[in-house]
């Protein structure tokens, strides 16, 4: 992903990494100040560019009822699987009604895949059997690395 700089996709790597932990721990996503009208009960919780299949970057917003991507909205509760790929910065959705999935990719998509999972289900990634990926076992995280070998290995 040389389109974005490295600063982002540590950033963005790091954030779903301690995000996944507290999740893991019973916790939940913070709301951040919304940036589009909010329905009765909807909190957003963040906001960042995202590439689509076959359409150029957009925004994406991901609210605890809904993703918007550019002009598209789609309500998490349709959403039948997720595909996360953390490793490539992409995230598959498939959604109820729609043949091929919705494939997100940058920097902050690991993110917002453990952001969907936490509303969906309660966990930082796809319970088994509900992700087109195989998943390492999931462990309870006793603490967490902040710099996650990052600045070691001279990503930032």
């Amino acid at each position: 992903m040389s389109e974005y700089e490295e600063g982002q996709l540590a950033a963005g790597f790091r954030s779903m990494v301690l995000l996944a932990a507290l999740v893991e721990r019973g916790g939940r996503p913070a709301p951040v100040a919304p940036t589009v009208d909010l329905r009765l009960g909807e909190h957003e919780y963040g906001w960042f560019p995202v590439e689509s299949t076959g359409v150029a970057r957009r925004l994406a917003v991901i609210t605890n009822q809904r993703l918007i991507v550019g002009s598209d909205e789609y309500a998490l509760r349709s959403i039948v699987q997720l595909e996360p790929d953390p490793a490539a910065w992409t995230l598959g959705v498939r959604l109820r009604g729609r043949a091929f999935p919705l494939v997100l990719r940058g920097p902050w998509v690991p993110w917002l895949g453990v952001v969907i999972c936490s509303e969906l289900y309660g966990t930082a990634f796809p319970p088994p059997g509900r992700s087109g990926v195989t998943l390492p076992a999931q462990r309870r995280w006793r603490s967490v690395d902040p710099d996650l070998g990052l600045q070691r290995d001279g990503v930032v």
